[in-house]
Parts: structure tokens; C-alpha cells; sequence
């Protein structure tokens, strides 16, 4: 029989290990779009922090066509020029990224799809403030 000391250790290290639940950003319409969805982001690991970014859009958009998508700084009134972290393209009204996450630039960060020229915005959600396990 192992002793309860050694039990709770180990106990510890499992639930510090164990990733905070999915976060889901409703992805509004912009600029007369009429797309919206959501991305999910789930944590698959917290040390290196790595998150798969789900995009799923409804909506009246081409199946075919190719939406560029990102995290950005900002708000989705005024993104950053450039993503913080480039995402897989929407494709059929999907895109599935893994992202390692590097030390994050301060905030807030939205997740944007943009038209498919990459110049105007037609889909934003605001991410929500989360502390990093660096800030724990």
C-alpha cells in the first residue's frame, strides 16, 4: 500500500498538468458579411503551451474559396497589420490550426477571418482575458 504522501505529490502534478477547458468566441459578421460561426480553442498541452483554434463559419460564402484567418491584436473595429498568430485558412467553412504559443504580446486579441483578397474583415470575435501559465 503506498503511502498517502507519496499519493497527493502526484495527484498535484496531475491536476497542474491538466488543461483549462475548450473557450469558444462567437465569430460575429463585419463590414455587411453575413458570416458568422465560432472558434473553439482547446488546450492540448500546457507546458509548452500548444492549442488547437477551430473555425467553423455559417453563412453565405464560397465553398471553394480561401479566407485567410489569424489571432490578432486589437479589436475587431482596429486589428493589428499583422496576425500574432496565422491561422489555417477557412476552407468549406472550416480551418483547423494547431498553434504553439509563444510568450504572448500584451492584449487583447480577437480571432478574425478575413475576405479572401486579405484586406477587409468579414468575420471577428473577441478572445476572452486569460491569465498564461507563465502569470499563474
Amino acid at each position: 500500500m503506498r503511502s498517502p504522501l507519496f499519493v497527493v505529490p502526484l495527484a498535484l502534478a496531475f491536476i497542474a498538468a491538466t488543461p483549462p477547458p475548450p473557450v469558444k468566441v462567437p465569430l460575429l459578421p463585419q463590414h455587411g458579411s453575413k458570416m458568422s460561426g465560432t472558434a473553439t480553442l482547446a488546450h492540448r498541452m500546457v507546458k509548452p503551451p500548444v492549442v488547437d483554434v477551430a473555425i467553423v463559419l455559417d453563412g453565405v460564402f464560397i465553398p471553394e474559396n480561401r479566407y485567410p484567418a489569424g489571432v490578432y491584436t486589437g479589436t475587431c473595429a482596429k486589428l493589428s497589420a499583422e496576425p500574432a498568430y496565422e491561422l489555417k485558412p477557412v476552407v468549406g467553412g472550416r480551418s483547423d490550426t494547431v498553434v504553439k504559443v509563444n510568450p504572448p504580446k500584451p492584449g487583447p486579441y480577437v480571432i478574425a477571418v478575413l475576405n479572401t483578397a486579405g484586406t477587409q474583415t468579414i468575420s471577428c470575435g473577441a478572445l476572452p482575458m486569460m491569465r498564461h501559465a507563465h502569470e499563474r
